[in-house]
């Protein structure tokens, strides 16, 4: 445990309970290997603005029975709230965007890096170089790692974690990479992306995963059912439901927070500790759509997934949580023009209570529509009590593509609850840090993203720096300077090769896969290979053999 100086005196954090919590404040700087830090999770609710948090608290407190609320009502995440964050990308020339995506967003918090728009993990000049993340420095430093998400597992935010590449909308190339990272742990959807009809290339990762040992499983009492061992849980061919639609349509999904539970049960069996990431990813989609009740949904499930991670950290005294959402989203207020002169006698309720009559989120009510939507004033009466639809309303829900249908709705029951909207698209404000680490610490203070992995690593004892520079090494120079030639295979094109011939030695280098092809024998090894723009990344263990 490293002493303290100024930052070590205690500071009194006043939490929505009114509950007083005594914590030390400590700065990101101060963060090292000498806390005695061993599993770290990382916590992400995409997209998620201030406003999300305030009005899922609120829903929390309100009964819809009574009319009452209780203010002493709090979410889990609340006890953790210590600062700020700082969100932005940047291109190769040092210009600076205010509002990030969440493949940026994602790889600052993942590798310590900004990059440009779109990129997972990788720099944002032309040659689009690998960036080392925390999870492979977790990896390779014997830790095991997992990745929870409520999206498809291929989506940006895991995706930066544990891939690389200039194209987040790549989810062959990113499931790919995945499959071969050697991770332990995989909670998520995203099946139809490991397989034919999606898959160009002709591999099977299904397959792949049960060949390398995985228990690969589909359903939630199927984790329930696992001990130990390596597992990949895919629970939805894409994304899986908001947890509000999960209950009724899809309940042989498991949560997010049962997802978590799993994942920590399963990689706190490594006495060397571990690193998860979790990501509660449809609040974003939520705010795009400009849908409370599908934001209320997920930040109420992520927060259950909170409150796991907080109870094991408490009970463990080895454990860092960080937690921040990427970017805020849609501008989301209580109130709306339309409380411009009213908001002084606007009770809690005028916003909830047209809130709690939902039933599923806008994007479960399009499997309530028929076929040539005849009942819309039924389905909108009965799961979302709305008794007022118009004739304008019930046309564009009418006209709404079924996989776009909480984008018709959610303004709907917004313009009722009077929550107001800026945009559809992320917005640029600080966000705030949640921390806690042993002993009830917390990191004070406005951070950048970038900081999020580099305590991280700081914690770890790791540099990401000196390990970019030795798990992604440019092979195509370092081979040519060894006298090898080299070639690029492409007779594949979803799967190229990089051919290295010296001598009587050739080595078969495919792009995304942990192995080579040595002579015709194949070797394994706990890296990935990168490749873009048919320049090939890879572990100088690779380019030693060489010689």
């Amino acid at each position: 445990m490293i002493k303290k100086k100024l930052l070590a005196v205690f500071i009194m954090v006043m939490v929505f309970t009114t509950q007083v919590v005594n914590v030390s404040a400590i700065s990101i700087k101060d963060i090292n290997k000498g806390l005695g830090i061993k599993n770290i999770i990382v916590m992400i609710p995409d997209g998620t603005s201030a406003g999300s948090i305030a009005l899922s608290r609120w829903y929390k407190a309100y009964d819809a029975k009574t009319g009452l609320v209780d203010k002493k009502v709090s979410l889990a995440i609340d006890e953790l709230v210590s600062g700020s964050v700082r969100t932005f990308w940047e291109d190769a020339n040092g210009k600076i965007g205010a509002i990030v995506d969440s493949a940026p967003a994602a790889s600052a918090m993942a590798t310590g890096k900004k990059t440009y728009d779109k990129h997972v993990s990788v720099s944002p000049c032309k040659e689009k170089l690998p960036y080392a993340t925390i999870l492979e420095a977790s990896k390779l430093i014997g830790k095991s790692t997992g990745l929870v998400a409520s999206s498809n597992i291929q989506h940006a935010t895991p995706a930066a974690h544990s891939s690389h590449y200039f194209d987040r909308s790549r989810f062959d190339i990113i499931a790919e990479q995945q499959v071969y990272q050697n991770m332990d742990v995989v909670f998520g959807g995203g099946s139809m992306y490991l397989t034919e009809p999606y898959r160009k290339d002709g591999e099977d990762l299904i397959s792949e995963l049960k060949s390398m040992g995985y228990q690969y499983i589909t359903t939630g009492a199927e984790m329930r059912n696992v001990k130990e061992g390596r597992v990949w849980g895919m629970f939805a061919a894409d994304a899986m439901s908001y947890e509000l639609d999960r209950k009724t349509l899809t309940p042989e999904q498991p949560s997010l927070a049962e997802m978590t539970a799993k994942a920590i049960e399963l990689l706190s069996q490594n006495e060397d500790g571990f690193f998860l990431m979790v990501e509660g990813s449809k609040v974003d989609w939520s705010s795009h759509a400009n849908d409370p009740v599908g934001i209320v949904s997920d930040v109420l499930a992520f927060d259950d997934a909170v409150r796991v991670a907080l109870n094991f950290a408490k009970s463990n005294g080895e454990t860092m949580i960080i937690a921040s959402t990427d970017h805020g989203n849609g501008g989301i207020t209580i109130g709306n023009s339309g409380t411009n002169d009213s908001y002084s006698s606007d009770y809690v309720e005028k916003f909830i209570a047209p809130l709690k009559k939902a039933t599923l989120t806008g994007e479960g009510l399009a499997a309530k529509l028929n076929e040539k939507r005849t009942n819309i004033k039924s389905v909108m009466r009965n799961y979302y009590g709305i008794n007022d639809l118009t004739a304008e309303e019930e046309t564009i829900i009418k006209e709404a593509d079924a996989n776009r249908m909480n984008y018709a709705v959610g303004p709907m029951i917004s313009k009722r609850a009077h929550i107001g909207w800026t945009t559809t698209g992320h917005t640029g404000e600080d966000v705030t840090l949640y921390t806690y680490l042993p002993k009830n610490e917390r990191v004070v203070g406005l951070i950048d993203s970038t900081d999020i992995a580099l305590a991280s690593a700081r914690a770890f004892g790791v540099n990401l720096n000196t390990l970019t520079d030795r798990i992604y090494v440019n092979a195509n120079k370092a081979f040519a300077e060894k006298g090898a030639s080299i070639t690029v295979d492409k007779k594949s094109p979803d799967n190229p090769v990089l051919i290295v011939k010296k001598g009587t030695t050739t080595i078969e280098i495919p792009e995304s896969k942990n192995y080579i092809i040595l002579n015709g024998t194949k070797r394994t090894f706990n890296t990935i290979t990168v490749q873009t723009n048919d320049v090939f990344y890879v572990s100088s263990n690779i380019i030693k053999i060489l010689r």
